[in-house]
């Protein structure tokens, strides 16, 4: 994927609807949630194992970026982390495409050597509600250290996600 879901990130966070690049990033409050995720980890265009992921939404966006925290750990021990953001585009009532991007920092275990520490991770999402407070989303992305690295291949996961706002 070489950064193809930063890109898209990037693109739909200056085109919103909130319009950054005039008016800036304007604080706002948002609802805030808590989202745990299963996933199938690809490597190499092939499934090597799965992921567990949790990620902790805040109450507060900048423009139309909403900022997180999320860790994650694979059944090799694999450990990620990082900070970022989610960028959130309603498609209609209860569905939501969702962007996402986070720097962080990568302890490979007994996982496949990604080349470096400093990985980033990017990706999309379709997130539909269920009813108040509770969604599931499907997503798919890509990590990698972005060639700060000489070594880079990069690793991908396909997960299914429920999150539940925080009252």
């Amino acid at each position: 994927m070489d950064g193809l879901y930063a890109v898209f990130f990037l693109i739909s966070t200056l085109i919103s609807s909130e319009n950054p690049v005039a008016n800036g990033f304007i604080q706002t409050e948002t609802e805030a949630y808590n989202k745990i995720s299963f996933a199938k980890v690809e490597f190499q265009n092939q499934f090597i194992g799965n992921e567990i992921q949790y990620s902790y939404y805040l109450n507060k966006k900048y423009g139309p970026l909403q900022p997180s925290y999320s860790l994650s750990l694979t059944d090799e021990r694999g450990f990620w982390m990082g900070t970022g953001f989610i960028r959130k585009v309603e498609v209609r009532d209860a569905l939501n495409f969702n962007f996402n991007f986070y720097p962080g920092v990568y302890l490979k275990g007994n996982e496949e050597d990604l080349g470096g520490w400093l990985m980033f991770r990017s990706g999309v999402e379709l997130e539909y509600e269920l009813y108040e407070n509770w969604n599931i989303s499907v997503g798919y992305d890509h990590r990698s250290s972005g060639d700060i690295w000489k070594y880079n291949p990069g690793m991908e996961t396909l997960k299914f996600s429920i999150s539940r706002n925080v009252d």
